[in-house]
């Protein structure tokens, strides 16, 4: 049976969403169905990702309404946002919470207030039923928002047969209205999901899609039990950030990586993986100025003389307290990497490299014995190369958007997954002694990485079985 060519319009927050789905877009493609990707950005030149590829026209997406609801529709949204933070299973996410408020507040008052500290907790002491009737006023409030004329001219214009939108879930998200917009057009809508912790951490769906498109089975269960979406209508693909990242193997030899951090081959790498700005509000260095003190305080010389490698969040740029930067290069197709040396100990580096260029990472990786990190999306990449990643208890002053946060609980070993968590420096200290002299947990840490972020198989693209899926899901709507 032949498959009918579609017209699909995939429609993006931010023109930087896009290395993400490229790949399947490229399939998409590929398999003759005709793409129009749309962002905000009035910038719709060809974007290198998607160079000679042919069926992909790039558009300008409307993102604002043109009616009377326009100054109001975020404002209804945010506070559905915000109050769903009041539910018990986000009680002890403060700072998602109080993000949440202030982006509400931010609405409301037109950018003109700030929010107070413990503002947003004082609506904790709301009863069950208090909590229950302002998320009804939302909902119905939700319910009374028309389809907006502006994006059903849009629609009308590229006249698809389905809609995509990514990550639709951010807090207050205008994106709720392309789809709104596209169901009262009756045209099917479905929402790729961006990130591993966005169903977690972001906004609610205050319209539902059609279809939800998410990595794995437990985005599956999050997404029934934290935003009433039905189970059947959420599918698992994979995640096609990683397809990339999986298909690397090392380019270079230990001693030619280390040669130019001035590491000592023989002694066992331990990487330490930074946190996004969200993570660690204030700068991250003092509390990994701490952890590298007590590592070299450490009983097991394997701890205590490793060399240490520091990898930044590539939201989190080099500053005067880092020292100056010194570029280093390594042989082959590794590049080069940026170096700083702000702590006063032997073969410690602090190394950036382009993130778009993931070999270097990669190499980072796999030449690393165990990774350390407060909560970054950077253990699945460690768990996909068969390294173990280690985190403690760091408390608020260090990172108040750690153990507060839900994802952060997700990935922890007790739960089945590849982080295992310690309580106090000197537990932390045993868990990286144990690490470094074994017994090899690659087999078990590679199995969940599968699990998570390719459950097709480590040899089927998620890129292309979310191509699939999509035309599948579809064309049988």
């Amino acid at each position: 049976m032949t498959q009918r060519r579609m017209k699909l319009l995939f429609v993006l927050e931010q023109r930087g969403y896009l290395p993400t789905y490229a790949r399947v877009i490229r399939a998409l493609a590929h398999r003759g169905h005709e793409v129009t990707l749309a962002w905000p950005d009035e910038d719709v030149s060809p974007p290198e990702e998607l160079a000679e590829c042919a069926g992909v026209v790039i558009d300008c997406w409307p993102k604002k309404r043109e009616d009377a609801w326009a100054p109001l529709a975020t404002s209804v949204r945010r506070a559905g946002d915000y109050i769903r933070y009041l539910n018990p299973q986000y009680r002890a996410a403060t700072k998602l919470r109080a993000r949440a408020f202030q982006k509400l507040l931010h609405s409301i008052s037109r950018g003109t207030r700030t929010a107070q500290m413990d503002w947003s907790e004082l609506a904790l002491d709301l009863t069950d039923q208090e909590r229950e009737r302002l998320s009804t006023i939302c909902r119905l409030m939700e319910e009374a928002i028309p389809s907006d004329r502006g994006q059903e001219a849009f629609l009308k214009r590229h006249n698809p047969n389905g809609v995509l939108v990514s990550p639709l879930i951010d807090l207050g998200s205008s994106q709720s209205d392309i789809v709104k917009s596209a169901k009262h057009l009756g045209i099917p809508t479905g929402m790729v999901l961006y990130s591993w912790d966005n169903l977690s951490t972001k906004g609610g769906l205050h319209v539902q899609p059609d279809r939800m498109f998410v990595w794995n089975e437990w985005q599956r269960t999050e997404a029934a039990e934290l935003h009433d979406f039905p189970r059947e209508r959420a599918v698992a693909t994979g995640a096609p950030r990683f397809d990339t990242f999986i298909a690397l193997s090392p380019v270079t030899t230990r001693e030619a990586f280390c040669k130019p951090l001035g590491f000592d081959p023989k002694r066992p790498i331990l990487m330490y993986l930074g946190s996004s700005k969200f993570v660690v509000t204030n700068s991250e260095l003092p509390f990994i100025r701490t952890w590298v003190d007590a590592i070299r305080c450490a009983s097991e010389e394997a701890v205590r003389e490793s060399n240490i490698l520091i990898r930044p969040h590539p939201d989190v740029k080099a500053t005067d307290d880092e020292g100056p930067t010194e570029i280093v290069r390594w042989e082959g197709d590794l590049g080069r990497g940026w170096v700083t040396r702000p702590i006063a100990h032997p073969r410690v580096a602090v190394v950036r490299t382009h993130y778009r260029r993931p070999q270097a990472f990669h190499d980072a990786l796999h030449h690393s014995a165990a990774t350390v990190a407060l909560n970054t999306s950077a253990a699945l990449e460690a768990a996909i190369v068969g390294r173990p990643t280690l985190t403690i208890l760091a408390g608020n002053d260090a990172a108040d958007g750690q153990s507060t946060t839900l994802h952060f609980h997700y990935l922890l070993e007790q739960n089945g997954g590849c982080v295992r968590c310690a309580s106090s420096m000197d537990e932390h200290r045993a868990h990286l002694g144990e690490a470094l002299a074994g017994p090899d947990q690659s087999a078990r840490l590679r199995q969940f990485a599968k699990e998570f972020v390719r459950p097709g198989g480590w040899d089927v693209p998620a890129s292309e079985l979310l191509a699939e899926a999509i035309v599948r899901e579809f064309t049988a709507y």
